[in-house]
C-alpha cells in the first residue's frame, strides 16, 4: 500500500517539440545535490544533520520508516521546530515529504486540539493543516469539520487544501462509503459562497482518499475497497456530473496502479474517455504522477513529460511547474519555465506567477522570486504582486 501512496501528489494550486536545454538541465541536477541544505541557518536552533531522526526521514526506500521518525521528531521538539527542521531539510517536496509531514499535523492535534492548525505553516503543501484536520475529524466528528476548515480563510490556496484534508477524513469517518462522503461534503460546502470551489476540493479529497487510504495508514484496519474496481474508469462513471472533476483529477493514479506504473499506458487511457474535458482532467493527473517520479529534481519533467505523448508534452511541463510550486519547490518550478520552448513560457510563468501572487508568504519573499524570473516576464510578476498589495 505505501508504494501505491507515494505516487500521489495532492492537488493543490494545479490549475495544465522537446526542449533544447541540455546544458542548463544538467547543471541543475549537479546543483541540486549541493544547494539541498541552503536554508539551513534560518532554523533557530536544531541543524537538520544534527537531527538523530533525519537518518531515516531520508531514507526514500522505507517511506513507513520515515512516517514514523517524523513522529518521533515532533514528540521530541514540538511542531513548530520540527516544520522549520523538514522544510530546511533534503525531504523531497513530493508526495513522499507530503505524508511524512502529515505526522507532525496529527500530532498538534493531539497536543493542541483545535488551536493546532494554528501552529502549521504551509510548507510541503499544507501537510500538517492535512493532519490536523484528519486527526479533528476523528476525534469530534463532522461538527469540527467546519470548524477546523475555517480557520484557513486567511488564504484561499490553504483554505482549499484545508477542505481537501476534510474530504479524505469525511469519507474515512464513513467508513469510505463515497456517496455519503461526497453527499457530506455537499452538505458542509455547497452553501460557500467565499469560496465555491471548496466543494470540488472536497470532492477531490473522498476520490483520493478511496484510492490510497491515507486516513487509515498504520491503524491496522483493513481498506475498505468496495469503490474501487478494475474496471479503469470506475468510479467516476458511477456518479453524476457534479463530482466528475473530483474524480477525474485523481482517476490517472488509479489507471496508474492498474497498469504497474506505465506512463505511456496510463495516458492512452485517459485519451479514449469520449469526453474532451474529462480527458484534460486525466491528463493533468497523469502529469501529477509524473511529478514524484523526479525525485525533486525538475529537470528529469522534461524527460518524463515525454512519455504522455506529444500532444500532451507542453501541458505536462506546465503542470510539473505548478506541482513543484504546490509543494515548496518554488525555484524548481522557475526553473522548469526557464527551460521551456519559447513559445511555452507565457502558460508557464502565468501559472507560476500566480501561485507566487496567491503564496501565504510576505511580500519581500514575493518580490525576491519574481526577480529570479527572466524578462519580460518579470516585470508581470512584479506587477500582479503590486496589484494586490495595493
Amino acid at each position: 500500500m505505501i508504494k501505491k501512496i507515494v505516487i500521489i501528489i495532492l492537488l493543490g494550486g494545479l490549475l495544465a517539440g522537446i526542449v533544447n536545454a541540455t546544458p542548463s538541465i544538467n547543471k541543475w541536477s549537479k546543483t541540486l545535490i549541493k544547494s539541498a541544505p541552503i536554508a539551513e541557518t534560518q532554523i533557530t536552533s536544531t541543524s537538520y544533520k544534527d537531527v538523530p531522526e533525519m537518518k531515516d526521514i531520508l531514507d526514500p526506500k522505507d517511506q513507513e520508516k520515515r512516517l514514523k521518525a517524523a513522529r518521533k521528531l515532533v514528540e521530541r521538539v514540538d511542531v513548530e521546530e520540527a516544520l522549520e527542521i523538514l522544510e530546511h531539510s533534503p525531504l523531497p517536496h513530493t508526495g513522499e515529504g507530503h505524508l511524512v509531514v502529515h505526522q507532525i499535523g496529527f500530532f498538534a492535534y493531539k497536543k493542541y486540539g483545535a488551536d493546532s492548525i494554528l501552529k502549521c505553516k504551509d510548507y510541503f503543501l499544507y501537510a500538517c493543516y492535512h493532519g490536523t484536520i484528519i486527526e479533528a475529524a476523528s476525534d469530534q466528528g463532522f461538527e469540527a469539520i467546519e470548524k477546523m476548515t475555517d480557520k484557513c480563510k486567511e488564504s484561499s490556496v490553504r483554505y482549499f487544501q484545508c477542505v481537501h484534508a476534510a474530504g479524505h477524513s469525511i469519507l474515512a469517518m464513513w467508513n469510505y462509503e463515497l456517496p455519503k462522503a461526497l453527499t457530506t461534503c455537499d452538505e458542509l460546502y455547497e452553501k460557500e459562497a467565499q469560496f465555491p470551489e471548496a466543494l470540488s476540493s472536497c470532492h477531490n479529497g473522498a476520490f483520493m482518499e478511496n484510492l490510497f487510504g491515507v486516513h487509515d495508514w498504520g491503524t491496522g484496519k483493513e481498506q475498505i475497497r468496495d469503490w474501487i474496481s478494475d474496471d479503469p474508469y470506475f468510479p467516476c462513471n458511477a456518479f453524476p456530473e457534479k463530482y466528475q472533476r473530483g474524480c477525474w483529477l485523481n482517476q490517472a493514479a488509479r489507471i496508474y496502479q492498474m497498469n504497474n506504473g506505465d506512463i505511456v499506458k496510463t495516458s492512452e487511457l485517459c485519451q479514449t474517455v469520449e469526453n474532451e474535458e474529462y480527458e484534460a482532467w486525466c491528463m493533468d493527473n497523469v502529469a501529477r504522477q509524473i511529478h514524484p517520479l523526479t525525485l525533486g529534481d525538475p529537470a528529469k519533467s522534461f524527460e518524463l513529460c515525454q512519455q504522455e505523448g506529444q500532444d500532451w508534452y507542453d501541458d505536462c511541463l506546465v503542470v510539473n511547474a505548478g506541482s513543484f510550486y504546490s509543494v515548496g519547490g518554488r525555484d524548481e518550478a522557475i526553473f522548469i519555465c526557464q527551460n521551456v520552448p519559447p513559445h511555452l513560457k507565457d502558460e508557464c510563468y502565468q501559472r507560476v506567477i500566480g501561485q507566487i501572487a496567491s503564496d501565504p508568504i510576505d511580500v519581500n519573499q514575493k518580490q525576491m522570486l519574481c526577480q529570479k524570473i527572466e524578462s519580460p516576464f518579470n516585470n508581470q510578476c512584479f506587477g500582479q504582486i503590486s496589484n494586490l498589495s495595493n
